[in-house]
């Protein structure tokens, strides 16, 4: 079965999205601080012309986590592919390579809002702990952890309507956040398996529900009952 469009998965209106992208052959193409730093500052220079919100991030050394808010989904790729072309290029030009920089297209699952937003959240911010490059998430500096968890100050970050939610007094969503990401014991440890689904993260039901929408999952048949 061929990989669904981002236009049957996200519809064509608004939508938040964990995008994943993955450097082909799962080599460390963003290692060096250059490279993240030239992400960095093309997804500020499009991120207004495209109508996208950058809710959070995290560069790691072979792929890239980004949550964002589009406005359509041809905005989004539009966005998508303005910045990774010209990532691409800078990579080849910077390591005199020729070729393919990117594994595929970039997963952009839909998020649930509310409490699987947040969980995203906390998912991406442990990305460099659970990959041992760092004992805490506050210690990793390409990543929007510290913007959250203490207000350090952020010109690519459009704060998370989930992560304002949390409370009406700035040092008191700081807490709660810095609690969700490094109290709750085996939160964000190990891979959930929503964080990798290709086309929806959230409760199990929100889930079915959307695969079945765009026929992706058939309703299950009642029992006893047989059909030609």
């Amino acid at each position: 079965m061929a990989r669904p469009s981002r236009e049957l998965i996200l519809g064509s209106g608004q939508a938040n999205v964990h995008l994943t992208a993955r450097a082909h052959n799962e080599e460390f193409l963003f290692e060096n601080d250059c490279v993240k730093f030239y992400l960095y500052c093309l997804l500020l220079l499009y991120k207004k012309a495209y109508g996208v919100l950058v809710f959070h991030y995290c560069f790691m050394d072979n792929h890239i986590h980004l949550i964002l808010f589009a406005t359509s989904t041809e905005m989004l790729s539009k966005f998508l592919q303005r910045v990774f072309s010209q990532l691409a290029r800078f990579i080849n030009w910077r390591y005199d390579r020729k070729g393919e920089v990117f594994m595929d297209r970039a997963r952009t699952p839909v998020i649930q809002s509310g409490r699987r937003f947040l969980c995203t959240m906390r998912y991406i911010d442990k990305n460099p702990q659970r990959a041992k490059m760092v004992k805490k998430p506050k210690d990793y500096r390409w990543s929007s952890y510290r913007y959250y968890a203490y207000g350090e100050h952020d010109d690519l970050i459009d704060p998370a309507p989930e992560y304002l939610g949390l409370s009406d007094n700035p040092h008191t969503r700081r807490k709660i956040y810095r609690e969700l990401v490094n109290v709750l014991l085996g939160r964000g440890e190990e891979r959930l398996p929503e964080m990798t689904n290709w086309y929806y993260i959230g409760d199990p039901d929100w889930v079915l529900g959307n695969l079945r929408k765009i026929g992706l999952v058939r309703p299950r048949k009642p029992p006893g009952l047989f059909y030609c």
